[in-house]
């Protein structure tokens, strides 16, 4: 994990170093206090560089997991032209291509009583993914944090159903990200997310644990 100071950070946003202490700050960028100084981490700074400029357009969610697939190590379900294209897409990096990425799923998010929370990671067709993910991935974040999981689209009125879900964005205990059917990307009886599509959401969180866990993730693929 690279650090940088904040002369460096201040290079990397465009911005003065004195308007990058005031955003460490007011939390808008997260940094570790060293001596006099600050030690900021690079993806920290990527995050708050992202938040700042506009996003580029994201892919279509069909070419999004063509590249996670790829990055997985795993046969992309599109034709060879699609392949390549993925291919040379993956070469830059999963860090730098967050924003592209942004269309593999419909993010709800819902709050439902505590209890149910664990009942509904395990029903089938409920792939968890993110720091939910973490036994499998050994990732060592595991907290009492919302569900995030990846839904069939077709499943989500169900799964509303069964657990009396209530959508809403402020203390919201259930994460779903709903997939179209036909582009489900997950084989039969997956029960979390593989480590790409795990480290890409990982890296979107604007939890500095998170986002290092997701680069440490990446490092091992």
């Amino acid at each position: 994990m690279r650090l940088l100071s904040v002369p460096e950070a201040a290079e990397h946003l465009s911005v003065s170093p004195r308007r990058v202490r005031q955003m460490l700050v007011d939390g808008t960028l997260e940094g570790h206090r060293v001596g006099r100084g600050w030690a900021i981490e690079d993806l920290a700074i990527r995050a708050a560089a992202a938040r700042r400029r506009p996003a580029h357009r994201p892919w279509t969610a069909r070419s999004a997991w063509s590249v996670l697939a790829m990055a997985d190590g795993m046969e992309p379900r599109c034709n060879s032209y699609e392949r390549s294209r993925a291919a040379r897409r993956l070469a830059v990096g999963l860090p730098n291509l967050l924003d592209r990425l942004g269309s593999r799923a419909q993010r709800l998010t819902f709050y439902a009583h505590p209890a149910t929370r664990d009942r509904i990671a395990v029903q089938p067709g409920v792939v968890r993914t993110a720091a939910s993910a973490s036994p499998e991935h050994g990732l060592g974040i595991v907290g009492s944090g919302p569900l995030d999981a990846y839904l069939k689209r077709g499943d989500l009125q169900a799964i509303r159903d069964a657990f009396v879900l209530e959508e809403r964005s402020e203390r919201a205990n259930i994460v779903l990200r709903v997939v179209d059917d036909h582009l489900w990307p997950f084989p039969d009886g997956a029960v979390a997310a593989p480590p790409a599509v795990v480290a890409v959401d990982l890296l979107e969180s604007e939890d500095e644990r998170s986002r290092r866990a997701g680069a440490e993730l990446l490092q091992h693929l």
